[in-house]
């Protein structure tokens, strides 16, 4: 029995959990509860963390902890963290939060957001793994999958473990199981296994439910699952076929979990990348081309240490020639400001983002389609052409072609 199962009544909303006692803490666990008493914690949606506690006492501590927020509002640290405990005697963590609403009196009301909910659970047997649950109707990209492919269970054997992926339609659930390995370590694999399904389609995918089992205990994490579209323009896998799905995800997972830095940053930087694209999604069709453009510059700069040799050689040829240029130009008799602008033209002198993706054009990397939309994208948004704000298929065309969604790639 996966560790999950028993939490499954958290799939479903609206929901309300009963803390008999709770408490809002300051800055630090050594710090005094600012507020204190009966509380509940509100999910309306699978979306939405709320709570409202009901407490007596002076609001000042409360009073300074909210000013102390306001005063280092660049520290996330500064918010306050809420706890609490039912009447079973289940203790839980309810993530960072900062009251929205006051009302004092002989009983004051205090209700903000919550941002997750944790909680402990003893194992019957010792176990190492991470297990996600997805509430994931017909429309949801994983069920889609999974559904279209008529697919109730998949396995990867990947990075010293197998990653089982298991569809149940009539519970509109998607679960994937990840056995913990040297390459796949506890509380890391909790982002990685996450991050390729964010790139591949484009938007916040996040499960409902996660479990980190280590030995006799695992710690339980409740989530605001975001709702998704059927489709994102952002996405970067676009294919209906579970093989080219579970090979794209392995990829992507190994990329993530084996670069250099992967246990030293919190994210990715391709999935950093994509994360962005999500986020405008629904904005404008000026600042989604502009993060379009943008986001194709910083992959593009993410790729060129691993460029071809003589690439990197043309590349430093070129600079010697522009550094070797800028030297006579600044010789030469003639207006000073004339002079800077030619030798602005030539610089910087290292590899830009056109002859990359020039060379990966050439290597057949990206299509020269790709390549020639993003230089209109790129030359008329961030020069301030706003788009037209309703849909044109030229335009929407014109996006489709400038992402790096080649699966030769």
């Amino acid at each position: 029995m996966a560790t999950l199962d028993s939490w499954r009544h958290f799939l479903k909303a609206p929901k309300t959990l009963e803390l008999v006692e709770a408490k809002l803490i300051g800055r630090t666990s050594m710090s005094p509860a600012v507020a204190a008493g009966p509380c509940k914690v509100q999910m309306n949606t699978l979306q939405d963390f709320s709570f409202s506690m009901t407490t007596t006492g002076s609001p000042i501590p409360l009073l300074q902890a909210i000013n102390h927020h306001h005063e280092h509002r660049d520290d996330g640290t500064s918010r306050l963290r809420l706890e609490g405990k039912e009447a079973d005697g289940t203790e839980w963590l309810c993530g960072w939060t900062m009251p929205q609403n006051m009302s004092f009196g002989d009983q004051s009301i205090i209700e903000g957001k919550l941002t997750s909910l944790m909680v402990d659970q003893p194992l019957d047997s010792p176990n190492s793994s991470t297990e996600f649950i997805f509430h994931a109707d017909h429309l949801h990209p994983l069920a889609r999958v999974m559904g279209t492919n008529r697919l109730q269970q998949k396995e990867i054997d990947l990075l010293g473990s197998k990653i089982k992926f298991a569809y149940e339609r009539e519970n509109k659930v998607v679960s994937i199981t990840v056995p913990h390995s040297d390459q796949l370590p506890p509380t890391w694999t909790e982002n990685w296994i996450a991050e390729p399904l964010r790139i591949m389609f484009g938007q916040c995918v996040a499960p409902r439910l996660a479990a980190r089992n280590i030995g006799g205990m695992a710690i339980i994490h409740i989530l605001p699952q975001p709702a998704l579209d059927v489709a994102s323009w952002s996405s970067f896998w676009r294919d209906e076929k579970a093989e080219s799905f579970f090979d794209t995800y392995a990829r992507l997972l190994q990329f993530i979990a084996l670069a250099p830095d992967a246990r030293k940053v919190e994210i990715n930087e391709v999935t950093r990348f994509y994360d962005e694209l999500a986020r405008v999604a629904g904005s404008s069709r000026w600042v989604m081309s502009l993060t379009l453009a943008g986001c194709t510059e910083g992959l593009a700069m993410l790729l060129r240490p691993f460029l071809k040799t003589e690439l990197v050689a043309q590349e430093k040829a070129d600079s010697k020639a522009a550094a070797a240029l800028v030297e006579k130009i600044e010789a030469l008799e003639g207006d000073n400001e004339l002079k800077k602008a030619a030798v602005a033209a030539l610089r910087p002198k290292g590899m830009s983002t056109e002859r990359t993706l020039k060379w990966l054009a050439q290597a057949d990397v990206i299509t020269h389609d790709q390549l020639a939309t993003w230089r209109k994208l790129r030359n008329s948004v961030m020069h301030g052409k706003i788009l037209y704000p309703y849909a044109s298929q030229e335009e929407d065309a014109d996006g489709r072609r400038s992402k790096f969604n080649r699966q030769t790639s």
